[in-house]
């Protein structure tokens, strides 16, 4: 039985990306390559799915999902129409209505985890709905189910509000355009290490078939693919394995 995985990107849309909505587009069509690059390479143990939710708090283009739980195989590259950052910043928001729904569609589709990458150059300014607290734990339940959380910014202390809402795995960024090519960079690296290691716990955590691996495998498994997320030292590592 293969493990469906939910990649979703929280992305900030907020009028300060505009500086670097062209890298900020060419970037994501990049991760959504290789998402369906892993799919071919680890098609016996997984079954990728994409979601990209851009967030702003602009009066006529509210925060909305740009693809949704879309087959690897059938996700097409977003375009400067889809992505128009303008207004504030509604963070708490946008994470917490998504991860929502997708723990809804994620308990469907069992087994299943979420892997979910949040991008933003700036704080939360602009949420109705969600506080920090209600997403700090929130992510906190669901990372006990053995999902995957990364916090990505510009303009801030990472650490410092990546840890606010419980999330380990973190990267710091420059906003330019070069800035911007890095982050992306390492963040595909990170992603194809971590599903590389997903694919090889999944096997070795098989059991006979027709039988099923129970759920204390599965989030230990799923735990131990996403340590040191963002470790460049990491891929020395692995290779020595």
């Amino acid at each position: 039985m293969k493990q469906k995985i939910f990649n979703l990107i929280i992305l900030d849309e907020s009028g300060s990306m505009d500086c670097v909505r062209k890298q900020t587009i060419s970037g994501c069509n990049e991760t959504i390559n290789t998402i369906k690059s892993a799919q071919k390479e680890f098609a016996e143990t997984q079954e990728h799915y994409v979601s990209i939710y851009a967030f702003q708090s602009d009066s006529e283009v509210h925060s909305r999902y740009l693809i949704k739980n879309v087959a690897a195989n059938e996700v097409e590259h977003i375009t400067e129409k889809d992505y128009k950052p303008w207004g504030c910043t509604p963070l708490n928001d946008a994470v917490g209505s998504t991860l929502v729904d997708l723990k809804m569609k994620v308990n469907k589709e069992q087994p299943a985890i979420g892997s979910v990458t949040i991008i933003t150059d700036g704080f939360e300014n602009s949420s109705k709905k969600y506080s920090r607290e209600q997403v700090a734990h929130l992510i906190s339940q669901l990372k006990e189910l053995g999902w995957n959380f990364n916090f990505i910014g510009a303009n801030i202390d990472v650490d410092e509000v990546g840890s606010s809402y419980n999330i380990d795995n973190r990267l710091a960024f420059e906003q330019s355009d070069e800035g911007m090519r890095k982050m992306f960079e390492r963040e595909r690296t990170s992603r194809h290490r971590y599903l590389g290691r997903l694919n090889a716990n999944y096997r070795r955590f098989s059991v006979a078939d027709g039988e099923k691996i129970s759920e204390e495998e599965l989030i230990k498994m799923c735990k131990e693919a996403q340590a040191n997320y963002f470790d460049p030292d990491d891929d020395a590592n692995d290779k020595k394995k």
